[in-house]
C-alpha cells in the first residue's frame, strides 16, 4: 500500500512539471555533440551524458545563463528527467574552436517503469536559458527510445536515522538524515552501481565530513558540501548474505531550531540526500 501511494504521489508532481520556458529565442553559432553511456539507453536506469560543445566565431551569452536539458513526454509535455546546470567553463571564457567537453550523471526515477512501462518514447532538449526571465535557445532536440529493465533494481530500506521525504514546488524531493543512518539493501550477488546524491548546509556544518560504510567496510569520506558521487560495489563487497548494510556517519548535526529564531524545526540534522540510488550493473 506504502508503494501504491508513492507512485500515486510521484506521478502527481510529474504531471504538475510542464515544459516550461517563455519563449524560444535566436540561433547560436555552435555545435553540440552529445554522448549516452549506455548508448541505446537500454537495461540502466543510471544515465551518463557527455557534453561536448563547440562554440563558433560570434558566440555570446552572459554567464548567468545555464544549460537546460530536459527529458520530457511529447504527448503530456511533462518532464520526467531535468538536468539543468552551469558548464564547469563560464560562457565568458567560450572561445570559438575552442571544444568544452564535461560529464554529467542523470538517474531516472525508481517507478518511473510503472508509469511509462518498460519501454517508452522521451523528446530530449538540450540548450540555454535564463533563470531570471525564462528565456530559452534551443540548441538540439531529438526523441529517444528508452528501455527500463525493473528487475536490475534490488530492494532498498531506509531503516534507521532517516526522516520522512520532503518535496518542493518543483516536485523534487530529498530526504535528511540524522547524524548517522542505515539502509538495508538485497543483496544482488552481482556487480552493482551506487550513486549518492546530495548536500549539507556549509553555513551550519563547516568542514561536515560524512563517511559511507559498506558493511562496516569504509567505502569513501565525503567533505564537498554539494556532491555526487557514483561507485561500483563488487560482489564481494556485499558479502554473503542475503543483505547488506548501507550505513552513513557524519561527524556534525545541527538543529535549525537553535541556529534561526524563526524555525521551530527541532530535528537533528546532517546530511540531505537526492538519491541513494543502487541498482545491477
Amino acid at each position: 500500500m506504502r508503494r501504491h501511494w508513492f507512485l500515486i504521489l510521484l506521478l502527481g508532481f510529474i504531471l504538475m512539471l510542464p515544459f516550461c520556458g517563455k519563449r524560444e529565442g535566436k540561433k547560436l553559432p555552435v555545435d553540440l555533440k552529445v554522448d549516452f553511456s549506455p548508448p541505446q539507453l537500454k537495461d540502466a536506469y543510471i544515465l551518463k551524458i557527455k557534453y561536448s560543445w563547440l562554440p563558433h566565431q560570434g558566440f555570446s551569452l552572459p554567464d548567468d545563463y545555464w544549460v537546460y536539458v530536459h527529458f520530457w513526454d511529447p504527448a503530456s509535455k511533462s518532464m520526467y528527467l531535468v538536468d539543468d546546470h552551469r558548464p564547469p567553463v563560464d560562457f565568458s571564457r567560450w572561445s570559438p574552436g575552442k571544444e568544452i567537453s564535461y560529464e554529467r550523471i542523470l538517474v531516472f526515477p525508481e517507478y518511473i517503469e510503472e508509469i511509462k512501462g518498460d519501454s517508452f518514447r522521451l523528446d530530449f532538449s538540450v540548450g540555454f536559458y535564463n533563470p531570471k526571465t525564462g528565456d530559452k535557445i534551443r540548441v538540439l532536440e531529438r526523441p529517444l527510445t528508452v528501455k527500463i529493465n525493473p528487475q536490475i533494481l534490488p530492494q532498498k530500506i531506509y531503516s534507521e536515522g532517516w526522516y520522512n521525504e520532503e518535496t518542493d514546488s518543483t516536485g523534487r524531493t530529498w530526504r535528511w538524515m540524522g547524524k548517522s543512518a542505515i539502509c538495508r539493501v538485497e543483496n544482488p550477488r552481482k556487480p552493482s552501481l551506487l550513486y549518492l546524491q546530495g548536500f549539507f548546509p556549509e553555513k551550519y556544518l563547516p568542514n561536515q565530513k560524512l563517511r559511507v560504510y559498506i558493511n562496516d567496510k569504509l567505502l569513501d569520506e565525503i567533505a564537498d558540501p554539494v556532491f555526487k558521487k557514483l561507485y561500483e560495489i563488487s560482489p564481494d563487497m556485499m558479502g554473503e548474505g542475503d543483505e547488506f548494510i548501507l550505513k552513513f556517519e557524519a561527524e556534525k548535526s545541527f538543529v535549525p531550531a537553535q541556529v534561526d529564531s524563526k524555525s521551530d524545526d527541532k530535528r537533528e540534522l546532517a546530511v540531505a540526500f537526492y538519491k541513494v540510488f543502487f541498482c545491477v550493473k
